[in-house]
């Protein structure tokens, strides 16, 4: 007899999400995480008095009834976590050379504000939107047509947009809509939320993010702790076993039952295994070879990571909104060529200047959060950062990676806080804390494929069918949750876990 009826191995949003999901239908559940805290990217960190929140910067759609807070109330902690929604006059700022847009909350208000800054672009972002509606409601219909090909053609009969836009990147959509750079800037802005141009992006992504966006950005009260917090009492209270330090080293199929190894060489069994860890990683290294098909294994191999990241986390003795810091993310570009602004990022040596880059203050979000000491502020600073600068570093162990690993790192941290300068006047000279991070910080903390933030690459070739959007890989038993099926961002892992959560309920009923 099975240890348990269903391994979860990762707890991150969608290893949580599917653990969470089986516990509430009364199955036993085994969550296994690698690290000493539960949580992925929701997971905080603390340095001294300050709390940093390195994998949540805002969320949409939590307003109640909308899609994300359903999720949560399906989970049961929809009332746990207290969600304080940002500026809904503008809660991403994008500046550009000559040009700022505010992004507002409402489908309509927002078209409003284009309008008035691109008067005569009104045909082109009506066109845009056109095409934004036709995407939404194919995307939605597309949830209930899963495997079966009658389905899918009468799928791709009614929604003819899928077929358009599926496999041509974002740029393609921009193009058909407005030749007017500084609109097609204003309308790529948000890429920063997936990782990619305009030219590589897929145009489903870059809708579904504009979506999930434009019905008002929230932040939770505490932070990413919070929300994590929610999940893990909600865990406990349905008697789902968390162990932490256990990192997975093999997934093991023996008659009816899963052999899950971590590295002090204790095995767990199971009726079933969901794992929240990279397609990449799971397929590639976890599950014994004998067991993937071929296809499968060449799906798993072929995926391309997406982009790391070098971040800044900042303790500040500044008054932030007495400068004009306020709860609204800014997001600096330094030209309306986006494509270009991505091809500035050099791959084999550290940037002297940076082309784009992402500040917000979660103390500013959230006042009384917790986040800092009484008169003092974080800041996170985040920008793209090629993998290759870390590589030689990348088999390490955190903090042994010597001197100059750090020398690099604070050498690009410091050059990063210059930049941010031109929004923050001073901070330089106003450092109480700071600490940097780089895509290796990511490949260890949440075992990121090449310190990638986004799971796999979100271009054409890598959506819908090119992820497991079906939570499977042909392995009775065995589902997938988190970035490598439905997409990154918090709210599609928490959909992924749901979803594979239950399928597995259903594969574990007798």
């Amino acid at each position: 007899m099975a240890d348990y009826d269903a391994i979860v191995i990762g707890s991150g949003a969608g290893g949580m999400s599917a653990s969470l999901k089986l516990a509430r239908c009364g199955f036993s559940v085994l969550l296994l995480e690698a690290m000493p805290a539960f949580g992925g990217y929701l997971n905080p960190f603390r340095r001294r008095n300050y709390t940093f929140n390195p994998g949540l910067h805002y969320l949409g759609e939590l307003a109640r009834e909308d899609s994300f807070w359903r999720l949560l109330d399906e989970l049961g902690i929809g009332e746990a976590v207290r969600f304080v929604e940002l500026d809904p006059e503008g809660f991403d700022r994008y500046l550009f050379p000559d040009y700022e847009l505010r992004v507002c909350k409402g489908r309509e208000h927002f078209i409003e504000r284009l309008i008035s800054d691109f008067p005569k672009e009104e045909r082109g972002i009506e066109k845009f939107f056109e095409a934004f509606d036709k995407i939404i409601e194919a995307v939605k219909a597309s949830r209930s047509m899963e495997g079966e090909v009658l389905k899918m053609l009468s799928f791709m009969l009614k929604h003819p947009i899928m077929l358009r836009y599926s496999r041509v990147p974002y740029q393609r959509l921009l193009d058909e809509v407005t030749s007017d750079r500084r609109l097609q800037a204003a309308l790529a802005a948000p890429c920063g939320s997936y990782g990619v141009p305009p030219a590589r992006a897929s145009v489903i992504t870059a809708i579904m993010v504009w979506a999930h966006y434009l019905k008002g950005a929230y932040y939770p009260h505490g932070g990413g702790g919070a929300l994590r917090d929610a999940f893990v009492k909600g865990l406990r209270k349905h008697g789902a076993e968390l162990k932490n330090r256990s990192r997975v080293v093999s997934i093991n199929k023996q008659g009816g039952e899963f052999v899950v190894e971590i590295e002090s060489d204790h095995r767990y069994t199971a009726r079933a295994v969901i794992s929240d860890a990279d397609p990449v990683i799971t397929l590639g290294r976890l599950v014994n070879p004998k067991l993937v098909a071929p296809r499968i294994k060449t799906k798993a191999s072929r995926m391309r990571p997406s982009a790391g990241a070098l971040c800044a986390f900042i303790g500040t003795d500044l008054d932030l909104p007495s400068i004009g810091i306020t709860d609204a993310n800014i997001i600096h570009y330094s030209d309306y060529d986006i494509n270009k602004v991505y091809e500035l990022f050099p791959v084999s040596r550290p940037p002297e200047d940076f082309p784009s880059f992402f500040i917000t203050s979660p103390s500013v979000k959230d006042p009384d959060g917790g986040h800092a000491p009484e008169g003092y502020h974080t800041i996170e600073i985040i920008t793209g950062a090629s993998y290759e600068l870390f590589k030689k570093w990348a088999n390490l162990p955190s903090g042994k990676r010597g001197d100059e690993y750090k020398a690099l790192k604070e050498k690009m941290g410091e050059r990063l806080i210059a930049a941010a300068e031109r929004y923050i006047p001073g901070l330089s000279q106003h450092l109480d804390l700071v600490e940097y991070a780089t895509p290796l910080s990511n490949a260890y903390w949440v075992n990121a494929v090449r310190g990638g933030c986004y799971g796999p690459e979100h271009s054409p070739d890598q959506i819908g069918r090119g992820r497991f959007t079906s939570f499977t890989a042909g392995i009775d038993g065995l589902f997938l949750a988190g970035a490598g099926t439905i997409g990154c961002g918090v709210m599609p892992c928490v959909a992924s876990g749901i979803l594979a959560g239950g399928k597995a309920a259903s594969y574990l009923e007798p």
